[in-house]
């Protein structure tokens, strides 16, 4: 199993299934089976994704230690990337179909509904984490000041949670 994981090319299939939801997203609407609100079934899927990807991208340092296989850790950035992705997706859907491009109705619904200032604080702390992925900046930054703002992952997914949360109740 080790030497999968270890492969250059494991990352391939693992980045498509990533992108497997989207797909997916794109086969419904091609069919018109978006259900008779189909904003809200985008925006809900992706936001399913969302908190999907970020327990994946949780999941992989415990992980890896309680199955021994360190070679996991490949796959954290793509996880976490693919969170950032689709939290694009579902703020973009917000955004545009919800508010049709107005800035000041969308602030006014993130600082009246707490469901969506929670969603809005979790994607916008998304932001620097998808920006500082990468290998370089993880020397520009140094890696304790990078491990310090990566640890933001914990508040982003309590964030997600929250959001999930008052959104269904």
């Amino acid at each position: 199993m080790s030497s999968i994981l270890t492969n250059k090319w494991t990352k391939v299939p693992v980045f498509l299934l990533c992108l497997g939801p989207l797909g997916y997203l794109l086969w419904r609407g091609w069919n018109g089976r978006l259900t008779a609100n189909p904003i809200e079934f985008i925006t809900h899927e992706t936001g399913d994704w969302i908190l999907i990807f970020l327990i994946l991208t949780l999941s992989v340092t415990p992980a890896r230690k309680l199955l021994g296989v360190p070679a996991l850790i490949r796959f954290r950035r793509m996880f976490g990337l693919f969170a950032f992705f689709y939290a694009c997706l579902h703020f973009s859907i917000f955004f545009v179909f919800d508010h049709f491009f107005d800035v000041a109705a969308m602030l006014t619904d993130v600082a009246e509904r707490k469901y969506i200032t929670a969603g809005f604080i979790g994607f916008v702390l998304l932001i620097p984490l998808a920006i500082t992925s990468s290998a370089g900046w993880i020397r520009r930054l140094g890696g304790k000041r990078w491990q310090n703002l990566h640890r933001l992952v914990y508040i982003t997914a309590a964030a997600g949670v929250v959001h999930f949360y008052w959104l269904v109740k």
